[in-house]
């Protein structure tokens, strides 16, 4: 009996060169190029998103704002040479004055455009009796132009802050509305897109930024958990006692995971119920406060002092 021809082809005549004849369009050269297609579609895709847009414009007015702050420290230095007794909060202010002012024959009128009549006098009084060192007017000169470069940097955030919150009422409104323009960026911006931060937990929102403090909980349990991050720059955070902070934080974090899953997903605008939301318990914890404060002043209830580390009605 003849034996089968191996080097046939299935269902057809044998193939006379001994090798399987190969399939069109399935070679390795068009599935390379087959998926470098999907890649790059892929990724044109996930860069037209304007979360990604949003969240590097958010960097930038990060890092340039941390760039003016030693700039104007540099600048402090610099300037205190001539006139050390000169102390301004406001840096702003400060290289405004430094444009305009001659230790030797001060202008009141050019000083009290800038800091008021009252501050204006005080500068005057201190150009008077300083004991800064004399400069040549070549110095005085790289000073100003220092200072004008630094205003120009501030000019350059202030523009950049109206973009970020124009970018976050067309990407993220809700999250917007009920955290502000500048948190809500800085949380996308740290996960690194919408979606992303939609899909996460309120308690994950509500220590985003806090993940240092977090691990060293983790590792030593003798450390207190961290009860916020990014979203401590919220006001009313920030600005209340620190034993309702935490309480304020969970409630702004579950606003926030609503309002990101309604941006990402529904496209709903729930701004105001969330807002109305989170006023209405934001009051009942300071309310319940309040009353344990005044309670603890009776004697009755928790006692607030140094020690006390434990959350009022926590």
């Amino acid at each position: 009996m003849p034996r089968p021809n191996s080097t046939g082809s299935r269902g057809g005549s044998p193939n006379r060169s001994g090798q399987k004849p190969k399939k069109q369009g399935f070679s390795p050269s068009n599935k390379r190029s087959m998926f470098l297609q999907k890649a790059a579609e892929a990724t044109t895709k996930a860069l037209g998103g304007k979360d990604i847009l949003l969240a590097n414009v958010s960097r930038v007015i990060d890092e340039t704002v941390q760039v003016a702050n030693a700039l104007g420290e540099r600048l402090e230095e610099l300037y205190g040479i001539y006139l050390p007794e000169l102390r301004l909060e406001d840096r702003r202010k400060y290289c405004e004055i430094i444009m305009v002012l001659d230790k030797t024959n001060p202008d009141a009128k050019e000083l009290s455009k800038i800091v008021g009549s009252g501050k204006s006098n005080e500068i005057i009084s201190l150009c008077g009796k300083s004991i800064g060192a004399p400069l040549t007017e070549e110095d005085l000169t790289q000073c100003r132009h220092f200072a004008n470069q630094l205003l120009m940097l501030y000019k350059f955030k202030d523009q950049y802050a109206k973009y970020l919150e124009t970018l976050t009422n067309e990407v993220c409104p809700n999250i917007s509305a009920v955290a502000g323009s500048d948190i809500a960026a800085k949380l996308i911006s740290h996960v690194g897109s919408l979606a992303r931060l939609s899909i996460l937990p309120s308690s994950t929102i509500q220590v985003l930024g806090a993940e240092k403090a977090l691990f060293k909980h983790l590792k030593n349990r003798k450390i207190d958990p961290p009860k916020h991050g990014i979203i401590f720059q919220h006001v009313r955070i920030s600005a209340s006692p620190k034993v309702v902070r935490g309480k304020i934080a969970r409630a702004l974090a579950n606003s926030i995971a609503l309002a990101a899953k309604a941006d990402h997903f529904t496209k709903n605008k729930l701004g105001d119920s969330l807002i109305k939301r989170f006023d209405e318990r934001y009051t009942q914890i300071m309310d319940e406060y309040t009353k344990a404060k005044e309670k603890a002043q009776k004697g009755v209830g928790v006692k607030e002092g140094p020690t006390q580390t434990k959350e009022i009605g926590g």
